[in-house]
């Protein structure tokens, strides 16, 4: 079998107009900590080109397990994007120990739940509830009981852990799911119809429609989903800086270096703690989605 070569996921990243409000969000509203805050350093402004944030600030923010997997970056002038109705990476899905008791004591002065508490329509397994936080990010807060073969999934007993899937709003599932299968050389991603209750309630579905769904599983107990909602606006990108919203997603590629070559971009050296290895790359999905990528 060919050995995946993308996962896990190391975090994401959101664009925010104002960093200390979402910080702050974070940290009261779910319990995360700051680990860390600064400026961007000058071999990111590089790698991702984006000029207008040289000496931006930055925050890490770590779950209760301490997995330090949220980055803030602002800009103060970026553009503010429709959650659920833009293409891109649209929400990230992370792991609870258990998801009502986060319902019960979520600051919603800060997050507003767009989905109660339920079982998803793929498994019975799996309990989650909806939120759009402070910088109109769509977060699933996720409790999964038991294994939900044929995925891998991780489990946890932290009140908050990592992102484990990451979910794409993309014009085409066959395009999106084409370009991560290059970089993954992994079997095939698993492609299916469902329903989606709060893309439904967004666009005013029915709330039996069906969207046209994709998952690729990664290394890590990881996988991106990626949802096809051809009538999202396209992703708004703002001009020397990062997408507005949900801006790039970071996962370990094994073969940074083959990849770099076929995709023709340029390696950048690191020695940030947020990455857990010393190479990045930054490619741009077919949804026009930034995936940044860390090898050895």
């Amino acid at each position: 079998m060919t050995q995946r070569q993308l996962g896990p996921v190391v975090g994401a990243t959101l664009l925010c107009q104002n960093i200390d409000k979402v910080s702050e969000a974070y940290q009261n509203g779910l319990g995360y900590s700051l680990v860390s805050e600064g400026v961007l350093d000058e071999a990111q402004i590089q790698c991702w080109n984006t000029p207008k944030l040289r000496q931006n600030k930055t925050h890490i923010l770590a779950s209760s397990d301490g997995q330090a997997w949220l980055r803030l970056v602002e800009d103060i002038h970026s553009h503010t994007h429709l959650p659920l109705k833009t293409h891109g990476w649209m929400s990230l899905e992370t792991n609870v120990a258990d998801v009502d008791v986060i319902r019960n004591e979520i600051d919603t002065n800060a997050f507003t739940i767009i989905g109660e508490p339920a079982y998803l329509q793929v498994s019975d397994a799996i309990k989650a509830m909806q939120v759009v936080g402070p910088a109109n990010e769509v977060t699933y807060l996720t409790h999964i009981e038991r294994p939900v073969p044929p995925f891998e999934l991780p489990m946890t007993n932290a009140r908050t852990s990592g992102l484990f899937i990451p979910v794409l709003c993309t014009p085409s599932r066959d395009d999106s799911l084409a370009f991560y299968q290059s970089i993954n050389k992994a079997p095939a991603g698993l492609k299916f119809d469902t329903k989606i209750t709060i893309l439904n309630s967004a666009w005013n579905k029915d709330i039996e429609h069906q969207y046209q769904v994709a998952t690729l599983q990664l290394d890590g107990k990881c996988l991106f989903e990626i949802d096809q909602v051809p009538q999202a606006q396209p992703i708004i990108n703002n001009e020397g800086s990062l997408p507005s919203g949900i801006a790039m997603v970071t996962c370990i590629v094994k073969n940074i270096d083959e990849i770099a070559a076929h995709f023709k971009v340029t390696i950048t050296q690191t020695d940030n703690a947020y990455y857990p290895g010393s190479k990045i790359i930054i490619l741009r999905g077919a949804a026009g989605e930034l995936i940044e990528l860390v090898g050895a």
